[in-house]
This record gives structure tokens, sequence and C-alpha cells, in this order.
């Protein structure tokens, strides 16, 4: 069984507070080497919610949806929240997908939260409903809401791949949505990669990586009938860009296709990159597929192949 859906709505909000790598740098005691390589994979700038709570950005994020939609809050039917960061939550017995529901007066709607994927729990929550779109008939529109801030300034560094931003993301998922249908979604994991606390990093992650994600976006166009190649628009998670040209060069896909405003002004948004990007690219063409891809720690990676 399958069900025609789309992400037929999104939006994001990012914190006013916005700084540069270079003063993070210096007040976090990091080395010009942690500097250049920031700027080598494409990071120059970072949001800082300045302590602003994840609760008030994911309000601002499904605000500005349901301005933009003007989505009659009773209509909906389920919301799910994503996130990376443990803190990210409201602390028991307090729920914040029912904080949010309550917020906006979303009086039918069940409400869970979706996590452990880490950087890739938004993408990879879209299998989780598609399958609930499958089982329930009854059922029309989905919230699909992501957020985060990092509350140690330090700890914002991703193994030098990345520099980690605050901020929040929404999608509102409809059935028979006439844009940005769901063609198939994917998702990979590998507990290869998990380290914890042990051990120094591996060179052999990268390579891992860049073969886990070209045979992940590979398997989803596969998926949908399609070739890489066919794609229109790549829009990634924010984190290590030449490593993103490497995967796309292996796939025959020009580097034209890959989008990449959003590196540098925004970096690394966690679960929000991929609906931040696609709330953003105003250029795709109806009609065209393209994709999101999200990859997190851990070894979790996500994709989902979408028509325009």
């Amino acid at each position: 069984m399958s069900a025609r859906v789309g992400l037929m709505h999104t939006a994001y909000y990012l914190p006013e507070k916005v700084d540069d790598v270079r003063s993070w740098a210096r007040r976090a005691g990091q080395s010009a080497a942690c500097v250049a390589q920031l700027e080598r994979v494409g990071v120059h700038y970072y949001h800082d919610a300045a302590g602003e709570s994840v609760a008030s950005m994911a309000t601002k994020a499904i605000d500005a949806l349901i301005r933009s939609s003007r989505l009659a809050p009773d209509t909906l039917d389920c919301m799910v929240y994503t996130h990376t960061l443990q803190g990210s939550v409201a602390p028991p017995p307090m729920s914040l997908p029912r904080i949010l529901c309550d917020t906006f007066g979303f009086v039918h709607a069940d409400a869970f939260s979706f996590a452990q994927q880490h950087c890739a729990s938004a993408l990879g929550a879209l299998r989780v409903i598609r399958a609930m779109f499958v089982a329930r008939p009854t059922l029309r529109r989905v919230l699909l809401v992501g957020a985060d801030a990092m509350p140690v300034a330090s700890e914002r560094l991703m193994d030098g791949a990345g520099l980690m931003s605050d901020g929040a993301c929404a999608a509102l998922i409809e059935r028979d949505a006439p844009v940005n249908r769901l063609l198939a979604v994917r998702t990979h994991a590998s507990g290869l990669a998990w380290q914890g606390a042990l051990g120094h990093e591996d060179s052999r992650l990268a390579a891992q990586y860049f073969l886990s994600a070209r045979q992940l976006i590979t398997t989803v166009a596969r998926d949908a009938g399609l070739e890489p190649t066919t794609l229109q628009r790549i829009l990634p998670h924010h984190l290590d860009l030449p490593a993103w040209h490497r995967v796309i060069s292996s796939l025959g896909i020009s580097r034209e296709r890959l989008c990449t405003e959003n590196f540098s002004r925004i970096a690394h948004v966690s679960v929000s990159d991929p609906i931040i990007n696609l709330t953003d690219c105003t250029a795709l063409l109806p009609g065209r597929p393209f994709l999101l891809f999200a990859h997190g720690v851990g070894g979790f990676s996500a994709a989902a192949l979408l028509l325009r």
C-alpha cells in the first residue's frame, strides 16, 4: 500500500544573534588551524540562541508556518517533534509536543517526539509519518517540527566538519499535496561510526560517511525508479562542503545542483538543515525530482526524494 503525501508548506526560525567563526574560536580557545579548517568546509557565521529556549524557537517556526499556510489549527491531525540534543525537550512530567499543541490550539492532534537518529531525525521521521498515512486513511495533515539549541558554546564544533547553529523548522505534510510529493525515503545506520567516549577519531570514518551518503542517494533514487543524475537539486545538511562536492561528482551530478547558499551564512542547524534549504530554494522546477539529505553523528543518515 502507498499514500500520496507531500510537504505542502515549510518554514523555519533562526535566532537574531549572528556570530562569526573567528569570534567563536577566540572565546572557545580554538586554534587558528581550527578556524582555517572550518572556513575550508564552508562555515563563516552561525546563529546563537543566546539563552532563548527550544520551546520558544519551535513556537516561532510553527507560527511562521501557520502565517504562510493559513493552517486552521483544528484541522491538524498529528504533530511530530524531532531534535538532536537531549536537552531539547521539556523536563518530565512535561511534554514539549503537548505544550506546543496547547499553545496553538491543535485540539485534535496526536503528538509525540522522534529522536535518537541525531541530525537525521527529521528526515527519518518522514518514514514514520508516511506509514501513518498508509495505516490511517482518515489522516489528512501532520506537522513535523524540529528544534535544537546548543547550551555550551565550546561544544558547537562538529569534528572539524562544521559548526552547530541554533534554530527550528516546521513542515506541514498533507495527503494529496500537489507539490513536494514524497516519492521515496530511506535511512541508514552503522554502529561502526559510534565511538562514544572511546578512542580517537578514526580517519576511516570520513570515507565511510562518503560511501554511505553516495549509496543512500543512489538507493533512494532507484526506489523511485530514477537515476541520481535526474535530480534537479540536492538539498543537504550543512557539514563538510568539500565532501559534498566529492559525493555529487562521484554520482555524475554537477556542482550547480547542490544547494550551498546556507553553508556559510547559517552553519549546521541540526535537524533543520534540509527544511531550511527547501524553504529557501525558490528555483525548484515543477514536475522534477529533488533530494533532501541529512547526516548525524553515530553513523545515522537519511534521504528523502520528492517531486516538485
